[in-house]
């Protein structure tokens, strides 16, 4: 019977090793599955840094022409009515600063601008997007006109935050599934990773604006008046309440 004890013991100690090689195994598995934003370790950047990035934006864009462009908004794009409404419609809803904007080659002819977000607290989504920067490709920016000088495009209804802002928006995650090949290419020529990617679905009714001189968020949207609004007086009301809700509950 003694002798069976070494043959147990032996058998028990590669049972159990491999059953740990098992478990490492599928972790590894899950976490190279992974590849979003979120498993990344926690970024930040300095006031300097943004700074830096805010003078080196406006050497390139103060001298230049602007030229204002109306952007065409979809029949069927939605707004969000509350801040419940607001969640429901979008991935994430976060706050956080614009840290910097960059000149993006033209997409169908139309001026891009790559902006980076650091995000300093999630309002709706998963908690682990804090503090980290993201990437969202906005209209407007940088190109040039017919006759090869360069210009400044600005639209109406979506103007390109300042670096140094702080914005609350509506975002939705962008996949390498959801990007067609020529998009995807269109990024990395871009120097923009899809992971770290994420899009406002309609950004003239999804972005608030706090700048430095501001005590509170504003609409990202100057055309939304009641002479000039493209939407009707009750949806425009909503918009406005809905923008008092994030200033009550956001603006820290």
């Amino acid at each position: 019977m003694k002798k069976f004890f070494p043959i147990i013991a032996i058998l028990i100690i590669v049972l159990g090793f491999s059953a740990c090689t098992n478990k490492s195994g599928t972790e590894n598995a899950a976490s190279d599955s992974q590849s979003s934003i979120v498993d990344k370790p926690k970024q930040s950047i300095s006031h300097r840094e943004i700074e830096q990035n805010k003078t080196t934006w406006e050497k390139k864009t103060s001298d230049l022409k602007v030229v204002n462009n109306k952007t065409t908004i979809s029949d069927l794009a939605t707004f969000p009515e509350d801040l419940d409404g607001l969640k429901k419609k979008n991935d994430y809803v976060i706050s956080g600063t614009v840290v910097n904007l960059q000149q993006m080659t033209d997409l169908n002819s139309n001026a891009m601008t790559k902006v980076t977000i650091l995000v300093s607290r999630v309002i709706s989504g998963d908690d682990k997007l804090t503090d980290h920067k993201i990437t969202v490709v906005w209209h407007g920016g940088i190109t040039k006109n017919a006759k090869s000088k360069k210009v400044f495009i600005q639209s109406k209804e979506t103007p390109l935050p300042e670096i140094g802002s702080k914005i609350i928006t509506g975002i939705n995650n962008n996949t390498k599934t959801d990007l067609d090949k020529k998009y995807v290419e269109y990024l990395k020529d871009n120097h923009i990773k899809t992971s770290s990617l994420f899009k406002v679905s309609v950004p003239e009714y999804n972005v608030w604006i706090k700048n430095s001189d501001d005590k509170k968020y504003k609409l990202n949207n100057p055309t939304l008046t009641k002479k000039s609004s493209s939407i009707v007086d009750k949806d425009l009301k909503a918009l406005n309440k809905l923008t008092t809700q994030l200033n009550n509950n956001y603006n820290n």
